[in-house]
């Protein structure tokens, strides 16, 4: 019995220390996904900048310098799934 409850304690332990890694893992995940939402918003910003600048220099009569293309989707899960599916199609996923 006591071979039988050492097997129960040891196995325990190891549920709970993979539940814990399980838990980190759906941290860190949630952690990037916040991380995606400010540097989204700094994309838009950035980008919003960048045209003003150009619309500056046109009215300097100066040549405009190309801005980064908007984002095909506005939500942040569209934008996630549409860069996956990038990465996929390059084949780094």
């Amino acid at each position: 019995m006591k071979r039988e409850q050492l097997q129960t304690t040891l196995l325990k332990a190891f549920y709970d220390n993979e539940s814990r890694r399980l838990n980190n893992c759906l941290e860190e995940i949630d952690h990037k996904l916040l991380d995606c939402s400010k540097y989204l918003e700094e994309y838009h910003r950035t980008r919003l900048a960048l045209r003003t600048i150009n619309e500056r220099l046109s009215r300097l009569g100066a040549q405009t310098l190309p801005v980064a293309d908007q984002l095909p989707a506005d939500g942040l899960g569209e934008i996630i799934n549409n860069r996956l599916q990038h990465f996929r199609s390059a084949g780094k996923l």
